[in-house]
């Protein structure tokens, strides 16, 4: 836990400061009050801030709080809360809840739901990428079960040296897919595609990432050339129909008036 002390002209102040540079909640302040600001004798002499000591737990700490708070407000008991940070990811388990099927859900929609939430939460910290939730070694189970479809396949890219282009996955099997390529130094991954189109290649460390894009990607089809402007024409069978056409003024000058009208005569 870091102590940062701040100034300002009034407590209001520092928090929203405070709370703007670090990115957090309001249910995560705590604070110590050192001195509150004093505008002095006649606003000239004893001038003085207000100073506040602030208390900012780890990144750790912050998302064990959040799920002690979640946990408690739906009525979910545990037996501990093992939160841990690794490089700019952060995994968090649930051991021995008293309802672990509430926890994971319908195909683990609850645990999904839960782990958004954690991930909107601290999305703008600096200091990690991504948050996974798991209890029960649920996930665990879950990956080794779904990973194994693809084992024979993958193996094969390691013996042949060829390029592997596995059907369009939504971003959590396709997490799965990279974690188990990232143990073996003989393979490596690529994203292609856009949203729910993205499709993971597989392909041997020996062979080139742009080579290999270009073959995934296939050769790029040329353009067609613009379409040549539409020359004006006159109809068939008028006097234009020889000559080009000529365009018509914006505006059309007055026709003189060759019938004016005599002057009035003067009335006595």
């Amino acid at each position: 836990m870091k102590i940062i002390e701040m100034s300002g002209s009034s407590l209001e102040e520092i928090i929203s400061k405070y709370r703007l540079e670090n990115n957090i909640k309001e249910w995560e302040l705590e604070y110590d009050v050192v001195s509150k600001a004093s505008s002095g004798l006649f606003g000239l002499f004893g001038k003085r801030e207000a100073v506040i000591k602030f208390k900012l737990p780890e990144i750790e700490d912050r998302v064990r709080m959040f799920l002690e708070t979640l946990l408690d407000k739906v009525g979910v008991t545990y037996a501990a809360l093992d939160v841990k940070k690794v490089g700019k990811t952060v995994y968090a388990e649930i051991k021995n809840s008293n309802d672990p099927g509430f926890l994971i859900g319908k195909n683990g929609s609850m645990l999904e739901t839960i782990q958004f939430l954690l991930n909107r939460t601290f999305e703008n910290q600096r200091e990690i990428d991504k948050i996974y939730l798991d209890t029960e070694d649920y996930r665990m189970r879950k990956e080794d079960q779904y990973i194994r479809q693809y084992i024979p396949r993958i193996d094969r890219v390691k013996t042949d040296a060829q390029t592997l282009t596995l059907e369009p996955m939504s971003a959590g099997e396709r997490r799965i897919i990279h974690k188990y390529v990232e143990r073996d130094k003989n393979l490596r991954t690529l994203t292609v595609g856009e949203g729910d189109k993205k499709r993971i290649v597989i392909f041997h460390s020996k062979q080139n990432e742009k080579e290999v894009m270009e073959q995934v990607r296939g050769p790029r089809a040329p353009r067609k050339p613009a379409p040549k402007p539409k020359a004006e024409t006159a109809v068939e069978g008028t006097e234009t129909a020889d000559k080009p056409v000529k365009p018509r003024p914006k505006y059309r000058p007055r026709r003189p008036n060759n019938n004016p009208r005599p002057p009035k005569e003067p009335t006595e």
